[in-house]
């Protein structure tokens, strides 16, 4: 079966249909004839394959008019396991025969429109569609069926996918939690429990394993202010739930699945180890039914005793409904509103975090400067002390180095997928119905021909008069957090988090890379698509005091 492997029939299917049809009349069916029925099944089965890729493969008539990248080219460097810079090289000759900044890209069984240029972000994060009541709608392809890993993890009666005045009533419930006062206390709390905890894992301060440290971090701060639960993975850090959590991320980040979504579908037999990710799924379900379970039963008995604490997000999402039935959330609403938020709580900030990390490892006058900021407006001292509300506005400089960092290092490499409700236009260009499309960050804030020298790392850009204000005035241009009345709801809590983490890590340490680290020169990532990881980082601190 070998001479007939999956690369081989690629390569062969991608040349033409009549190739196809010889290919199989005069290879295939003499082959077959000659072996048993097995090998007769698992010859059909990659020929179905095959035969599916080739018509992947082929651009729709209705979008031969939008600049294409190579499908067998682009998709080789995905599943590869390339890293985001070659696979951007592929993309940005295409870019530049694109006025509009939209080409097609191989998208979720097929071709999508990825939409790279700032006037064209903004009119597709803010723009009504058709200039009608519609805009161009979350679409459900990605999540819509349950039989795939990523759908049962996020689904689609959530503040993600929903669409209209479903989406509103999910926003209005969440927001008081995200425009309230920070949990800043809670933020320094758990900060200074992992500095402690620097020091009496592995090898002490040197090195420190700052991607997972500033996971365990985050999955603590979002379980206790998003759910009143602790996960105690700053000091537990085999946690059966973490370790379940990240399976299952490891999942969704393998490309494959996304691109050739058949094989989830209808071969999951064949894939033992995303059969585990699915029970793996099952469990943490699981764990949000019993949060969910027991935060009931706390607010039942609360109400008992006339009390009324402070109100987490899920406290808030469940008390929504008990004043206006019509605003009651589900239990799987409410599940897929934990999901989602702790994707976003947990997950992207620890990267971002790691990113910034690392940022300041290299460049050690930003990180100088930096901790000047701070000490100039928390004071110096070896005592530990958390950054209040108003000193965090004060971070100017650190805000610009936060700011630099997502714009390099934006977590999620690109948006959901939307699609057009009807025959519209986006910057000039034709959009036909139901065509996928989607927003692409990480190419945007690497465009050289958006920002000057896109590969350094410059945080004046976001100094007032700077770069960054001078791009916005020709459309969206950083799209780290989104645009439009969708921006993501979170946004200001990672902020807040990044800024207490950062400025208590400065005040208390300085750092450098290892001279080991395999981030030395520049920045590697993990392969797949969708979130941006830092491959692991060890990282060399030393106390100040």
């Amino acid at each position: 079966m070998s001479t007939f492997s999956v690369d081989s029939l690629m390569a062969e299917f991608a040349k033409d249909a009549d190739h196809l049809r010889a290919f199989y009349s005069q290879r295939m069916l003499s082959y077959l004839a000659s072996r048993s029925k097995a090998t007769y099944i698992a010859t059909a089965i990659a020929a179905i394959f095959s035969f599916k890729l080739y018509k992947m493969s082929r651009v729709p008539k209705n979008l031969k008019h939008i600049p294409a990248v190579s499908f067998w080219v682009f998709m080789r460097s995905v599943l590869s396991g390339s890293s985001v810079h070659e696979r951007m090289s592929l993309v940005y000759p295409v870019l530049a025969n694109s006025p509009s900044g939209l080409y097609l890209v191989p998208s979720r069984g097929g071709w999508g429109i990825g939409v790279a240029g700032p006037q064209a972000l903004k009119a597709m994060f803010l723009r009504k569609a058709c200039f009608s009541k519609d805009d161009f709608l979350k679409s459900d392809t990605f999540v819509g069926d349950k039989r795939f890993l990523a759908a049962r993890l996020i689904g689609t009666q959530n503040i993600l996918q929903l669409n209209g005045s479903a989406w509103k009533k999910h926003r209005m419930i969440a927001n008081p939690a995200f425009h309230r006062h920070m949990p800043i206390k809670l933020f320094g709390t758990l900060c200074e429990k992992m500095m402690v905890q620097f020091e009496m894992d592995g090898d002490g301060l040197s090195p420190v394993n700052i991607q997972e440290m500033m996971q365990r971090l985050t999955l603590d701060v979002i379980g206790l202010a998003g759910f009143g639960y602790n996960f105690e993975s700053i000091e537990k850090p085999e946690s059966n739930n973490a370790l379940l959590y990240n399976d299952i991320v490891k999942g969704l980040r393998t490309p494959i699945f996304f691109f050739l979504p058949f094989l989830e579908k209808h071969m999951l037999w064949a894939f033992p180890n995303r059969q585990k990710q699915h029970k793996n799924l099952d469990i943490l379900h699981g764990l949000y039914d019993d949060i969910i379970a027991n935060k009931r039963k706390v607010l039942s008995e609360q109400k008992e005793r006339n009390e009324d604490p402070e109100k987490d997000l899920l406290t808030l999402m469940i008390e929504a409904g008990q004043d206006d039935p019509s605003q009651a959330l589900s239990n799987e609403e409410l599940r897929e509103d934990l999901s989602i938020f702790f994707i976003a709580g947990h997950d992207t900030t620890s990267n971002a975090l790691s990113f910034a990390m690392y940022f300041l490892a290299s460049n050690l006058e930003i990180q100088k400067k930096a901790r000047e900021e701070v000490i100039g407006i928390m004071g110096d001292g070896a005592d530990t002390l958390y950054p209040t509300e108003a000193q965090i506005s004060e971070f100017k400089y650190l805000f610009m180095i936060i700011k630099e960092t997502l714009r390099i290092c934006p977590p999620i490499q690109r948006s959901q997928l939307r699609g057009a409700e009807e025959d519209t236009e986006l910057a000039g260009v034709v959009i036909p119905k139901g065509v996928l499309m989607h927003a692409e960050i990480y190419l945007t804030h690497h465009n050289p021909h958006i920002w000057k020298d896109p590969e350094v790392f410059r945080p004046e850009r976001f100094a007032p008069g700077g770069e960054n204000e001078e791009n916005a005035r020709n459309g969206l241009a950083l799209a780290t957090f989104g645009g439009g009345a969708r921006q993501c709801i979170g946004m200001n809590f990672s902020y807040a988090e990044q800024r207490v983490v950062l400025a208590m890590l400065l005040r208390k340490f300085t750092w450098s890379l290892p001279e080991d680290s395999i981030h030395k020169d520049h920045l590697r990532f993990t392969g797949g698509l969708g979130f941006l990881t830092p491959k692991t980082m060890h990282i060399n601190f030393k106390k100040r005091f």
